[in-house]
């Protein structure tokens, strides 16, 4: 039997479908984040929101995540990539951010939103 990608994904999709509370969690926290950077566009021309990768993985926590620390901060960066992509926000690459923090910005350049 061959493999390819679509089947490896499918069952890290059923790996995080098995975490539904804890990814909800998560999802909460980025709601947060942008709430505040929409509050700050009121008064000033903000265009980054920076989420920290600590905070994730505490509301994960929260939410009854239960893996190995690395195995589970593979799983919440990876959520995080790929719903802060998913809202069409450009991700900064990883190699200009500081650690353990995943920055965002408004894509007015309408530049490729993943790094």
């Amino acid at each position: 039997m061959e493999i390819d990608n679509n089947q490896l994904v499918a069952r890290y999709y059923d790996l995080q479908a098995q975490n539904t509370e804890a990814f909800t969690a998560v999802k909460l926290y980025i709601q947060s984040r942008l709430n505040d950077l929409y509050k700050e566009l009121a008064t000033s021309f903000a265009d980054t929101v920076i989420f920290q990768l600590d905070d994730a993985m505490t509301a994960a926590e929260a939410g009854g995540l239960d893996l190995d620390p690395a195995e589970a901060e593979i799983a919440v960066t990876n959520y995080m990539l790929k719903t802060i992509d998913g809202l069409g926000l450009w991700i900064q690459p990883a190699s200009e951010s500081d650690p353990n923090t995943i920055v965002a910005k408004l894509n007015f350049g309408n530049r490729s939103r993943y790094y």
